[in-house]
């Protein structure tokens, strides 16, 4: 028979640990524990909101045409048609916090609470991997499809400005809704610098820049090593200045590539880097399921207790031409 008082009791000290805002510290600790989740919650890009059948937004699709005219011209009006709506549905993640009888017994009396903190310490670093990685977190290939993967940024910013969807538009369509691409193609050294400047020149507009540059560890080394031989015989190091030191002080390196945040990232799928603007690209996260920790539940079959940590969201793209892509930097 299960220990039904040691459950009760169980039960009973995890009522008290939730008393002290366990949920309020385990969305904080998943988004400030690895470098782009943390730099999306810096630059307010993590969006937490209420329900919606879906996450909808008006997107420019067509501009109309501005031409010059002399003074006694016809004008003749065409009408554009230029907004649309990019629609992402809701990504759903969990995972367990399972304690079994066995745990409960071997548990001397008092140490209850730091047993089931140790437990959910380790789902909380599981679900900062998972939204953090390119499995089915941020950087995974999913796209609205697939309901269990977030919409990662292999799917928003691929190798191809022209082919596939994103928000359920098509890139091949819809002019607009096209980001950019610079290919090293060989080794970083000897074009690396020149791919990466004119990127971030292409997916500029006016005052709109991408304010976060973020790299493989090894196209990250690659870039260091060319601004030091750079400085190194003295030619211009315009391309670096000073990074952000909450990052800094989070545990994140980072250096400034022309105005944008650049830094690695352990979840950049290899040959890749990101040039992001953060009005565009944001994470948006249904309140009530941040990263929240439901009621442990005793199974009806098992000696146990068993909880999960909730999280629904997704990520989203609101403009893809202020984005780009940096592809084949690996290599020195």
């Amino acid at each position: 028979m299960p220990n039904l008082s040691l459950t009760r009791e169980y039960d009973r000290i995890f009522t008290i640990m939730r008393d002290e805002a366990i949920d309020q510290q385990l969305w904080d600790n998943v988004s400030a524990r690895t470098a782009l989740l943390y730099c999306y919650k810096e630059k307010g890009a993590i969006k937490i909101v209420g329900g919606h059948e879906h996450l909808s937004f008006k997107i420019l699709k067509q501009l109309p045409t501005t031409s010059g005219y002399s003074d006694d011209d016809v004008l003749t009006p065409v009408r554009a048609d230029p907004y649309t709506r990019a629609v992402y549905i809701w990504k759903q993640l969990q995972c367990p916090v399972m304690i079994t009888g066995r745990d409960m017994i071997q548990t001397g009396e008092g140490a209850e609470p730091d047993l089931l903190a140790s437990f959910i310490e380790a789902a909380e670093i599981s679900m900062r991997d998972a939204i953090g990685g390119s499995a089915v977190g941020i950087y995974s290939d999913g796209d609205e499809t697939v309901e269990n993967e977030i919409t990662g940024l292999q799917n928003i910013l691929t190798s191809s400005e022209t082919t596939g969807t994103v928000g359920q538009l098509s890139r091949a369509t819809f002019t607009n809704w096209r980001h950019q691409v610079q290919n090293v193609s060989s080794a970083f050294d000897t074009n690396g610098l020149n791919r990466m400047s004119t990127l971030y020149r292409e997916v500029t507009f006016a005052d709109e820049s991408p304010d976060i540059v973020v790299l493989t560890g090894a196209t990250y080394d690659n870039f260091i090593r060319e601004v030091t031989r750079t400085f190194e015989v003295q030619l211009p190091l315009g391309v670096v200045g000073p990074g952000n030191q909450g990052m800094i002080d989070a545990g994140f390196e980072n250096i400034r590539f022309h105005n944008a945040l650049m830094f690695p990232d352990d979840g950049v799928p290899a040959d890749s880097g990101y040039f992001i603007n953060s009005n565009y690209i944001n994470l948006y996260v249904r309140q009530g399921r941040n990263a929240e920790l439901t009621d442990f539940i005793k199974s009806r079959e098992y000696d146990d207790l068993v909880a999960y940590v909730l999280w629904a969201g997704n990520q989203v793209c609101k403009g893809l031409r202020y984005n780009g892509f940096l592809q084949n930097g690996d290599t020195y």
